[in-house]
């Protein structure tokens, strides 16, 4: 019987550390921002806080909405890179880069920016979490080292965000997002902010129309394992 060498194991078990180390970063980011969400607007559903990130100029964005669908359209809805551009119309290219289980996604993205700015690359690896409640969260974090660098494009280095999607007792799903990102090359936050903003409450409702439209429950058993309850991809 052929043995594996012993030092295979011990790359992957680096790489198995490496990811979650990263991980554990990304949810002491998060911890840090509790507190001192502003309210800033509210339309068609769609809520909106935002946070001072410092020591950067660049605020960190809360979002809120309720949708008529279950939890797993959300998941549904994230991972169709086929569809990315109808929810983040900036999004050039979307693509998974490796997936190591079915919870576990790498993901490259390029975006546009408006000339003379260069395009941004964002390299991202999510994590699914569910729970017994139907309740899904997905946590993601740039991992921008993953591929070599290309020419002409800006690899954004510190992203992180927190999708939640809870179920509520009238059958409708709270959608919750917590993120920030670091754009790079020194540009300036009163003019990065804004636009952000805009661009995260016009993908939260297309985000919402999506979900919408996925099938329910009924049509997709079994999703989430046993319970006939959940459904999520």
């Amino acid at each position: 019987m052929l043995m594996e060498p012993q030092h295979k194991h011990k790359r992957s078990e680096l790489s198995v550390m490496t990811r979650y180390a990263a991980l554990v970063m990304a949810l002491i980011s998060f911890a840090s921002w509790a507190g001192t969400w502003q309210l800033r607007q509210g339309d068609e559903g769609v809520m909106l806080w935002t946070q001072p990130h410092p020591p950067t100029s660049f605020q960190a964005l809360r979002l809120e909405m309720r949708v008529n669908a279950d939890p797993g359209a959300l998941i549904t809805v994230l991972r169709n890179t086929a569809r990315h551009k109808e929810w983040l119309p900036q999004s050039r290219e979307v693509r998974v880069l490796a997936r190591s289980g079915p919870d576990d996604d790498l993901v490259y993205t390029r975006l546009a920016s408006p000339w003379p700015v260069q395009d941004r690359e964002l390299i991202t690896r999510s994590h699914l979490s569910r729970r017994i409640d139907c309740s899904l969260t997905l946590e993601v974090w740039a991992e921008p080292n993953a591929l070599p660098l290309h020419a002409g494009l800006f690899r954004i280095q510190e992203s992180a965000g927190r999708w939640e999607a809870l179920p509520q007792r009238d059958g409708s799903t709270l959608v919750r997002l917590e993120t920030y990102t670091n754009p790079g090359n020194n540009l300036p936050g009163w003019l990065v902010n804004p636009i952000a903003i805009k661009a995260a409450v016009g993908s939260f409702k297309a985000i919402r129309r999506l979900m919408e439209a996925e099938p329910s429950v009924a049509a997709t058993p079994g999703l989430l394992g046993s319970d006939p309850r959940c459904s999520a991809t």
